[in-house]
Protein backbone atom coordinates (compact mmCIF):
# COMPACT_ATOMS: atom_id res chain seq x y z
CA UNK A 1 0.00 0.00 0.00
CA UNK A 2 1.55 3.40 -0.68
CA UNK A 3 2.16 5.66 2.35
CA UNK A 4 0.64 9.61 1.74
CA UNK A 5 2.36 12.60 3.74
CA UNK A 6 -0.64 14.55 4.73
CA UNK A 7 1.95 17.38 6.57
CA UNK A 8 1.93 20.16 4.93
CA UNK A 9 5.28 21.33 3.02
CA UNK A 10 6.57 23.91 5.88
CA UNK A 11 5.68 20.86 8.46
CA UNK A 12 8.03 18.43 6.19
CA UNK A 13 10.94 20.99 5.77
CA UNK A 14 10.39 22.23 9.67
CA UNK A 15 10.86 18.20 10.61
CA UNK A 16 13.45 17.92 8.10
CA UNK A 17 15.29 20.55 9.79
CA UNK A 18 14.88 19.45 13.36
CA UNK A 19 15.88 16.09 12.83
CA UNK A 20 19.27 17.41 10.96
CA UNK A 21 19.63 19.68 14.16
CA UNK A 22 19.40 16.76 16.25
CA UNK A 23 21.42 14.84 13.99
CA UNK A 24 24.06 17.56 14.64
CA UNK A 25 23.40 17.46 18.48
CA UNK A 26 24.26 13.70 18.66
CA UNK A 27 27.64 14.06 16.15
CA UNK A 28 28.39 17.09 18.87
CA UNK A 29 27.61 14.73 21.32
CA UNK A 30 30.01 12.02 20.38
CA UNK A 31 33.11 14.73 19.09
CA UNK A 32 32.46 16.05 22.74
CA UNK A 33 32.79 12.20 24.22
CA UNK A 34 35.80 10.74 22.03
CA UNK A 35 37.40 13.96 23.01
CA UNK A 36 37.07 14.04 26.29
CA UNK A 37 38.69 10.17 26.38
CA UNK A 38 41.28 11.30 24.75
CA UNK A 39 42.01 13.65 26.88
CA UNK A 40 41.48 11.20 29.50
CA UNK A 41 43.91 8.77 28.58
CA UNK A 42 46.15 11.61 27.48
CA UNK A 43 46.04 12.60 30.98
CA UNK A 44 46.56 9.21 32.29
CA UNK A 45 50.06 8.73 30.37
CA UNK A 46 51.37 12.45 31.19
CA UNK A 47 50.26 11.64 34.70
CA UNK A 48 52.48 7.97 34.70
CA UNK A 49 55.01 9.73 32.39
CA UNK A 50 55.15 12.00 34.97
CA UNK A 51 55.19 9.78 37.98
CA UNK A 52 58.59 8.00 35.75
CA UNK A 53 60.31 11.12 35.84
CA UNK A 54 59.87 11.60 39.38
CA UNK A 55 60.85 8.27 39.97
CA UNK A 56 64.26 8.58 38.25
CA UNK A 57 64.94 12.15 39.42
CA UNK A 58 64.45 10.38 43.30
CA UNK A 59 67.17 7.72 42.44
CA UNK A 60 69.20 10.46 40.31
CA UNK A 61 69.02 12.33 43.95
CA UNK A 62 70.03 9.37 46.09
CA UNK A 63 72.77 8.44 43.56
CA UNK A 64 74.06 11.94 44.13
CA UNK A 65 74.21 11.79 47.72
CA UNK A 66 76.04 7.82 47.50
CA UNK A 67 78.41 9.67 44.99
CA UNK A 68 79.22 12.64 47.53
CA UNK A 69 79.93 9.90 50.18
CA UNK A 70 81.96 7.91 47.42
CA UNK A 71 84.23 11.44 46.47
CA UNK A 72 86.65 10.94 49.27
CA UNK A 73 87.64 7.41 48.22
CA UNK A 74 88.12 8.99 44.72
CA UNK A 75 90.52 11.61 45.51
CA UNK A 76 92.61 8.74 47.66
CA UNK A 77 92.12 6.38 44.88
CA UNK A 78 94.02 9.54 42.84
CA UNK A 79 96.62 9.69 45.26
CA UNK A 80 97.39 6.28 45.51
CA UNK A 81 97.78 6.13 41.72
CA UNK A 82 100.11 9.19 41.82
CA UNK A 83 101.98 7.63 44.32
CA UNK A 84 102.36 4.29 42.83
CA UNK A 85 103.64 5.77 39.64
CA UNK A 86 106.01 7.95 41.53
CA UNK A 87 107.43 5.00 43.77
CA UNK A 88 107.92 3.21 40.10
CA UNK A 89 109.68 5.89 39.07
CA UNK A 90 112.10 6.34 41.99
CA UNK A 91 112.50 2.39 41.87
CA UNK A 92 113.95 2.64 38.06
CA UNK A 93 115.76 5.88 39.11
CA UNK A 94 117.71 4.19 41.93
CA UNK A 95 121.81 3.63 42.39
CA UNK A 96 122.06 0.61 43.52
CA UNK A 97 125.53 1.02 45.17
CA UNK A 98 125.95 -2.64 46.25
CA UNK A 99 125.93 -4.29 42.62
CA UNK A 100 128.22 -1.37 41.44
CA UNK A 101 130.33 -2.03 44.29
CA UNK A 102 129.86 -5.76 43.92
CA UNK A 103 130.74 -4.92 39.94
CA UNK A 104 134.16 -3.36 40.99
CA UNK A 105 135.11 -6.44 42.69
CA UNK A 106 134.43 -8.81 39.97
CA UNK A 107 136.39 -6.63 37.06
CA UNK A 108 139.66 -6.21 39.01
CA UNK A 109 142.40 -8.32 37.93
CA UNK A 110 144.51 -10.58 39.99
CA UNK A 111 146.83 -8.51 41.47
CA UNK A 112 145.39 -5.55 41.86
CA UNK A 113 143.92 -4.49 45.33
CA UNK A 114 142.03 -1.57 46.67
CA UNK A 115 142.70 0.74 49.91
CA UNK A 116 139.45 3.31 49.18
CA UNK A 117 136.83 4.12 47.21
CA UNK A 118 134.40 7.12 47.44
CA UNK A 119 131.17 6.76 45.20
CA UNK A 120 128.73 10.00 45.73
CA UNK A 121 125.50 10.35 43.63
CA UNK A 122 125.61 13.45 41.48
CA UNK A 123 122.82 15.94 42.18
CA UNK A 124 121.44 15.62 38.85
CA UNK A 125 120.64 12.03 39.71
CA UNK A 126 119.39 12.44 43.52
CA UNK A 127 115.44 12.62 43.25
CA UNK A 128 113.74 15.30 44.31
CA UNK A 129 117.21 17.73 44.50
CA UNK A 130 116.71 21.37 43.75
CA UNK A 131 119.55 20.69 41.33
CA UNK A 132 118.24 18.60 39.23
CA UNK A 133 118.79 19.08 35.12
CA UNK A 134 117.39 17.31 32.43
CA UNK A 135 118.46 14.35 31.33
CA UNK A 136 121.98 14.03 29.78
CA UNK A 137 123.71 16.26 31.98
CA UNK A 138 126.86 15.42 33.40
CA UNK A 139 128.88 16.51 36.91
CA UNK A 140 132.27 17.77 36.54
CA UNK A 141 134.55 15.17 35.60
CA UNK A 142 136.21 12.42 38.09
CA UNK A 143 133.49 13.74 40.87
CA UNK A 144 131.54 11.14 41.56
CA UNK A 145 134.01 7.43 41.64
CA UNK A 146 137.10 7.99 43.18
CA UNK A 147 138.99 4.85 43.86
CA UNK A 148 142.54 4.10 45.06
CA UNK A 149 144.40 1.01 45.14
CA UNK A 150 147.93 -0.67 44.04
CA UNK A 151 148.81 -3.15 41.48
CA UNK A 152 151.62 -5.81 42.61
CA UNK A 153 153.09 -8.00 40.32
CA UNK A 154 156.74 -9.09 39.19
CA UNK A 155 157.79 -5.89 37.49
CA UNK A 156 156.58 -2.31 37.42
CA UNK A 157 155.90 -2.41 33.44
CA UNK A 158 153.64 -5.85 34.84
CA UNK A 159 152.19 -3.95 37.25
CA UNK A 160 151.13 -0.94 35.02
CA UNK A 161 149.79 -3.40 32.47
CA UNK A 162 147.39 -4.27 35.29
CA UNK A 163 146.48 -0.89 35.82
CA UNK A 164 145.63 -0.87 31.90
CA UNK A 165 143.50 -3.57 32.35
CA UNK A 166 141.86 -2.19 35.72
CA UNK A 167 140.97 0.54 33.08
CA UNK A 168 139.81 -1.29 30.42
CA UNK A 169 137.89 -3.74 32.71
CA UNK A 170 135.53 -0.48 34.21
CA UNK A 171 134.49 0.05 30.79
CA UNK A 172 132.82 -2.70 31.08
CA UNK A 173 130.52 -1.30 33.68
CA UNK A 174 127.70 0.66 32.14
CA UNK A 175 126.53 2.49 35.03
CA UNK A 176 130.17 4.29 35.05
CA UNK A 177 131.41 6.90 31.98
CA UNK A 178 134.46 9.29 31.68
CA UNK A 179 136.94 7.16 33.25
CA UNK A 180 140.39 8.48 33.72
CA UNK A 181 143.45 7.02 35.50
CA UNK A 182 144.59 10.21 37.79
CA UNK A 183 147.90 8.54 39.08
CA UNK A 184 150.08 5.52 38.53
CA UNK A 185 153.47 5.93 40.76
CA UNK A 186 155.83 3.38 41.50
CA UNK A 187 157.37 4.43 44.78
CA UNK A 188 161.04 3.84 44.61
CA UNK A 189 160.71 2.72 40.94
CA UNK A 190 159.55 -0.48 42.26
CA UNK A 191 156.69 -2.44 42.41
CA UNK A 192 154.08 -1.87 43.72
CA UNK A 193 152.01 0.57 41.78
CA UNK A 194 150.15 2.71 43.10
CA UNK A 195 147.33 4.51 41.21
CA UNK A 196 143.96 6.76 41.39
CA UNK A 197 141.29 6.06 38.69
CA UNK A 198 138.11 8.66 39.09
CA UNK A 199 134.75 8.13 36.81
CA UNK A 200 131.64 9.60 36.43
CA UNK A 201 127.96 7.84 37.56
CA UNK A 202 125.73 7.42 34.00
CA UNK A 203 122.93 10.02 34.34
CA UNK A 204 119.23 8.46 33.97
CA UNK A 205 117.13 8.67 30.95
CA UNK A 206 114.47 11.19 32.76
CA UNK A 207 115.21 12.67 35.72
CA UNK A 208 114.33 11.09 38.96
CA UNK A 209 111.18 12.18 40.89
CA UNK A 210 110.32 13.08 44.40
CA UNK A 211 112.48 11.26 47.12
CA UNK A 212 114.94 11.76 49.46
CA UNK A 213 118.71 11.97 48.98
CA UNK A 214 120.93 9.55 47.89
CA UNK A 215 124.20 8.93 50.45
CA UNK A 216 127.25 9.07 50.38
CA UNK A 217 129.77 5.73 51.04
CA UNK A 218 133.30 5.97 51.94
CA UNK A 219 135.62 2.24 52.12
CA UNK A 220 138.62 1.70 53.26
CA UNK A 221 141.03 -1.27 53.37
CA UNK A 222 140.50 -4.90 52.05
CA UNK A 223 140.64 -6.15 48.25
Amino acid sequence: MTRINLLPPEERSRAAREQGLLLAIIGLVLLVVALGAVYFMSFRQVNAKQAQINDVAAQIDVANVQLAQLKPYQTMQIQRQAMNLTAAQILNSRVIMSNILEEVSLLLPSGVSLQSMTLTVPAYMTAGSTAATAAGATSAPGTDLSMSGTADASSVYTANNLVATTLTQLGLMPQIMNIKLTSAVATGGSVPVNFTITANLRPFATTPPLAPAAPTITMGGGQ
